[in-house]
């Protein structure tokens, strides 16, 4: 009927071999890919916010004047809403790439989702 875990219970045949699909060449691709695009944009982002607080704090280089009245300071903060647009719009085209490869690597496996609920 079905193999036996190393706890000594039975398990049923249609049990996916996840060490399998996580030593599988599509996978270790999937998770380089991911792992190439999120470490450098999360230093970015984490890296512009937390320098702003510390430019204004200790620098007076934003405090000069860009046009008018409006300083360095609010283009710098405009700046970062800005990044965080295109971030978000640059990840969601890359999850919806990162979920296909996904896809790719349980097919190869025949895994089905429907069979895990």
């Amino acid at each position: 009927m079905g193999a036996s875990n190393k706890y000594g219970k039975k398990v049923p045949q249609s049990v996916h071999d996840y060490q399998a699909i996580e030593a599988s060449p599509k996978f270790r691709e999937l998770v380089g890919k991911k792992k190439r695009f999120l470490l450098p944009s999360t230093i970015l982002f984490l890296g512009l916010y937390i320098l702003f607080p510390l430019i204004i704090s200790y620098s007076d280089v934003l405090n000069t004047s860009f046009i008018g009245d409006i300083s360095w300071s609010w283009i710098y903060a405009l700046g970062l809403f800005v990044m965080t647009w295109v971030l978000v719009t640059i990840y969601m085209r890359k999850a919806a790439q990162f979920d296909r490869m996904a896809e790719d690597t349980l097919k190869e496996f025949n895994y089905k989702e429907e069979e895990n609920l």
